[in-house]
């Protein structure tokens, strides 16, 4: 994961922030349609040429138990999502929404919602599920072994590597590129005091591995409500050009 270290006020690490929510923005606008044009999906839908599957990575659960995303969720809709428990604005906006959706009637049941961690050090298992239960207890919370893991991770999901951005008036002017929360507590920083700016689409993989949309914020609830039953349907044997 990439660290910063800005010399300027809040206003800056705000900036920083919101020139990432527009680069997701405009990236995910740009594979919005494919190309013939209209799309089934109201999502923003990845063109055949773009399709990825579900990342073949192990990651450990709230309990402490490994989960394979590509094998122990299979003949699901994955909802893959980054956030921070420390998030200060859109994760738990988005975590709500997606809460509300599944709890919709007629919802699909065959959905799980993978919320991965960006902020390992801070979020602990228990820190993560106490911060999910908040939206609901199904919700499947995910922590990276490595902050290297999550590089990969990111990479797999075609998402925008996030960064954090420390306060520097806690922090000081060290180089802090590469440094995880106890090597910044044992320089004197204490509780290091950071926000983390992060690509917050969440990456919709049907039940045959393939991920054919993705819902930046804000995503009307009404997208998902007309997405979530076409995902829901299509076999977990089906060949990548059943979801197009």
């Amino acid at each position: 994961m990439q660290d910063i270290d800005p010399d300027g006020p809040p206003t800056v690490r705000l900036g920083i922030r919101a020139a990432l929510v527009v680069a997701v923005v405009l990236m995910a606008a740009a594979c919005g349609r494919g190309a013939g044009g209209e799309s089934r999906y109201e999502g923003l839908a990845v063109p055949a040429s773009q399709l990825r599957q579900v990342p073949d990575m192990v990651l450990t659960d709230t309990d402490g138990n490994d989960v394979h995303l590509a094998t122990d969720t299979q003949g699901q809709v994955r909802l893959v999502y980054q956030m921070f428990t420390n998030c200060p604005d859109i994760c738990g906006v988005q975590l709500a929404q997606l809460a509300s959706v599944l709890n919709r009637p007629g919802a699909p049941k065959n959905v799980a919602v993978l919320a991965v961690t960006v902020d390992p050090d801070r979020d602990s298992p228990d820190v993560l599920r106490a911060y999910l239960d908040q939206f609901s207890e199904d919700f499947v919370g995910l922590i990276p072994h490595t902050e290297q893991q999550l590089t990969d991770l990111q990479n797999e999901l075609g998402a925008l590597a996030s960064i954090k951005i420390f306060d520097t008036t806690t922090t000081g002017v060290h180089d802090m590129t590469g440094m995880d929360h106890d090597d910044m507590t044992a320089m004197g920083h204490g509780d290091v005091d950071y926000d983390i700016a992060h690509d917050a689409r969440v990456f919709a993989y049907a039940p045959n591995g393939y991920g054919y949309a993705q819902y930046p914020h804000p995503t009307r609830q009404t997208q998902f409500d007309h997405d979530l039953p076409i995902l829901a349907g299509i076999e977990p044997n089906a060949p990548a050009e059943a979801g197009l």
